[in-house]
């Protein structure tokens, strides 16, 4: 009987780390295209500042900066990189992506960020790759971004 037991625990374990490797592969679809991110998907583990306000579940409010956007841009770019686990998959005047890896499991989070030119707000989208819930993981790395901004 422990012997089944334990064997079963091994195939949850293995079943559940393949399911996070298979699932973490990145999205194709990322980027800005015609000034829009990508829209979230039903699921609650996404917010953007591009979806409705009226979606509760998804929106966030854009961040209004008063810098130069290069120097906005660099001190995002800065910030984030200086917490760890987080690589920046591509990066052009106006458009960063990153890839933020959890600890622990590795689950991979994309996030985006869009400084429209002459406009001095940032539009982000910040997503979970696999899952359902982020129990409010990418709400606060967005709100960290604002409080970065605007303090």
């Amino acid at each position: 009987m422990v012997r089944w037991l334990f064997a079963l625990i091994v195939i949850v374990i293995v079943g559940f780390f393949i399911y996070v490797k298979l699932g973490n592969k990145m999205p194709e679809d990322l980027g800005v295209t015609d000034g829009l991110l990508k829209s979230c998907p039903t699921s609650p583990n996404c917010v953007s500042t591009q979806a409705s306000p009226d979606d509760m579940v998804h929106y966030v409010e854009p961040i209004i900066y008063t810098s130069d956007r290069k120097a906005t841009q660099l001190k995002i770019e800065s910030s984030m990189l200086s917490k760890g686990r987080v690589r920046i998959v591509s990066s052009t005047l106006g458009y960063v992506h990153f890839e933020v890896r959890s600890p622990f499991v590795g689950y991979i989070d994309d996030v985006e960020l869009y400084f429209p030119e002459g406009d001095s707000v940032v539009h982000i989208r910040s997503a979970s790759r696999v899952g359902y819930s982020d129990f409010g993981v990418n709400r606060e790395r967005v709100r960290q971004i604002t409080d970065l901004l605007v303090n």
